[in-house]
């Protein structure tokens, strides 16, 4: 792979975009088989400004010009999800490579015709779960099929945030109105579901709750209030396709929080975040261990410890963005599919749309 270079434009490339500026472009900047050659976004002064920041030779208003420009080769797109459809499909008319933010789209419809097309076209897709290239998880993952803690009998799994309840702010009032696809069950839940049925596979059936504590928010820039009709707390319970019982609770305005346990027969793994905001894919991982002693009635001295980890991804969204980077150049160059692609996002939308059915019909819903 020495001296290949992907050039790369960046839809929603702005320094003023807070999730691109921290994660997509350092993780651009310093990763060795990438070069930023083109900003997009739907100001052409901070487009400007943003390249001339970047050394990137060009500056786009327009989506679909960026794709057509013969100095891209990979298209990541990190704007809003309502705007994700339109832009993917740009870029897939140009042949291009493509890395997408999750979700991928505002429902699954639109997802299956944008995976759909993103297959025929045969370019190398990639989707925004960076949750997967955290080291904590993988060794949880590889801990799990190992049997480690012998068979997996279940796992309850904590989800909690600041955001998406009564309180936002101007750029993320968006996220409060279903039809724009940016809810919490979709963010938060999805980042964290799919990392969950990452490490211990899928779910067979479940049946969910949901419910809508704050029906508006203040908007804390004007005081003012804003509509809001998503749920902020989601209660799922099921069946992983290996028999382990799963417990989910994603709740958002309140205090945040994230942890996984896992139990099986001869002890258990906790994964927990410091300094959480309820995205699993910020970083930030605690792995512990607790194995039982032989004697299953003397539980008095029996402590989880604290696993380390060496490795040499950083343990933060800006080290798994990297991370993925890496493996998708290497899919490219080696023409291999090992980072998680638009399929898999189609995979998580119907998951979704199992939770929102149950909740619909009241039923448990077999998948």
């Amino acid at each position: 792979m020495e001296n290949r270079i992907i050039k790369v434009g960046i839809i929603g490339g702005s320094m003023n975009n807070q999730w691109a500026s921290q994660t997509h472009i350092p993780a651009l900047k310093n990763n060795p088989f990438y070069k930023i050659t083109a900003i997009g976004t739907s100001n052409m002064v901070t487009a400007r400004e943003s390249a001339k920041i970047l050394n990137a030779s060009h500056a786009f208003t327009n989506y679909k010009e960026l794709a057509q420009s013969k100095d891209v080769d990979l298209v990541v797109v990190s704007i809003k999800v309502p705007h994700h459809y339109d832009a993917v499909m740009a870029v897939l008319d140009e042949n291009k490579h493509i890395y997408c933010e999750w979700p991928l789209a505002i429902n699954t419809e639109q997802a299956e015709k944008m995976a759909k097309l993103a297959d025929e076209r045969n370019i190398h897709h990639a989707i925004g779960l960076q949750g997967r290239q955290s080291p904590e998880v993988n060794y949880l993952k590889q801990a799990i099929k190992q049997g480690d803690i012998g068979k997996v009998i279940s796992c309850t799994m904590q989800v909690a945030t600041q955001g998406k309840g009564g309180i936002t702010d101007e750029k993320s009032r968006y996220l409060l109105h279903e039809n724009n696809g940016a809810t919490l069950l979709a963010i938060n839940g999805g980042h964290s579901l799919d990392v969950l049925c990452y490490i211990l596979g899928d779910f067979k059936e479940l049946s969910a709750t949901m419910n809508v504590h704050f029906t508006e928010a203040l908007v804390q820039e004007t005081g003012k209030t804003t509509e809001k009709n998503t749920a902020d707390q989601i209660l799922i319970q099921g069946t992983l396709f290996d028999g382990t019982s799963a417990s989910v609770h994603i709740q958002g305005g309140v205090y945040p929080a994230f942890q996984l346990e896992i139990r099986g027969e001869k002890g258990a793994f906790r994964l927990t975040q410091k300094n959480s905001y309820g995205h699993v894919q910020f970083g930030n991982l605690i792995i512990e261990k607790m194995i039982h002693p032989n004697n299953l009635h003397n539980f008095k001295d029996v402590l989880y410890e604290e696993v380390n980890i060496p490795s040499e991804i950083n343990n933060d969204a800006k080290g798994y963005v990297n991370q993925a980077y890496t493996m998708l150049a290497k899919d490219i160059f080696k023409c291999t599919k090992q980072i998680p692609d638009f399929n898999d996002a189609v995979k998580l939308h119907r998951l979704l749309d199992t939770v929102q059915k149950s909740v619909k019909t009241g039923k448990r819903i077999l998948i």
